[in-house]
């Protein structure tokens, strides 16, 4: 591996070059300089990769895949590419606050947490025609979210790529991504983050994360937690049943159950809201029609 950073940097890209150049800059805007920065192309066109990465000289290690290996698989392979006590996702279309790795960095170094999650906004984006982003709306990312906590882990990611880092050493006790998971890798390894350790939350008073989304643009360029709601909800539902499963052939139940109730629970309520909001709807609008 050579020389150990402070952190690994790890960035996931394929095809989508101008939204990998505003990663870029986030990234290398940061006041704290004792990082590796890590791109793996993911089977995507290598001389776009190659040319916006060149003015950044060894500050940028590229990996490239020759055909699409998955984003989990993507991970997996730039953390082990590099040597470093914290490792911190920041995919190609996220941006963070340029004392992102300063303020979490300082957090882990005087503590003992395993992880930090941020203070985070969503930024919603419409794509334009030459791939650039324009933002249409910023507002704070889960904004009732003040620590980050097991039970609600299972139900909403609280620790997605852009505003988690951790330490190195926790793969060696849960393991890497998986794999064999197309989407919600994340969400998984938060929940056996979480089983394991405690993660801080830090607040400064601004956001430290930018989490980027174009809810309605398909293909690529698309948040992938929008763009493949299908492939969402299957893998999000194949979670939930490999979980359980695991907890009912050993006999207990644990989060399997937990992501399982509450995911039945959100779902049976947002068919009283159906069921119910069109009728009162109904109703107000009748009597204000008759008075």
């Amino acid at each position: 591996m050579g020389k150990e950073y402070t952190v690994a940097v790890i960035t996931r890209t394929k095809d989508r070059p101008k939204l990998l150049e505003r990663a870029v800059k986030s990234i290398h805007a940061q006041s704290f300089s004792d990082y590796i920065h890590v791109i793996i192309n993911d089977g995507g066109d290598k001389g776009a990769v190659e040319r916006l990465t060149a003015p950044y000289g060894e500050r940028i290690v590229v990996i490239h895949n020759e055909v699409s290996n998955g984003m989990e698989a993507a991970s997996n392979k730039a953390i082990k590419s590099v040597g470093s006590r914290y490792v911190a996702i920041h995919d190609d279309d996220d941006t963070w606050h340029a004392e992102f790795l300063e303020r979490t960095v300082r957090h882990l170094e005087e503590t003992k947490a395993m992880g930090v999650v941020v203070r985070t906004d969503k930024v919603t984006e419409e794509l334009q025609a030459d791939g650039s982003a324009a933002h249409i709306k910023i507002e704070q990312w889960l904004p009732d979210v003040k620590a980050v906590n097991l039970y609600r882990q299972c139900i909403d990611n609280q620790m997605t790529p852009i505003t988690f880092i951790y330490r190195r050493e926790v793969f060696d006790e849960i393991g890497y991504y998986d794999e064999s998971l197309p989407v919600c890798g994340d969400w998984d390894f938060g929940i056996r983050f979480l089983q394991k350790w405690d993660v801080d939350f830090i607040d400064p008073g601004f956001a430290l994360a930018n989490y980027h989304h174009r809810t309605f643009k398909p293909g690529v360029e698309g948040n992938t937690s929008y763009a493949g709601n299908d492939k969402a909800r299957y893998y999000t539902n194949f979670l939930m049943n490999k979980y359980l499963r695991q907890e009912l052939s050993e006999g207990k139940l644990g989060v399997g159950y937990i992501m399982s109730k509450l995911r039945y629970d959100q779902h049976e309520k947002a068919e009283m809201v159906r069921r119910i909001l069109p009728g009162f709807v109904t109703k107000r609008l009748k009597k204000r029609i008759q008075n």
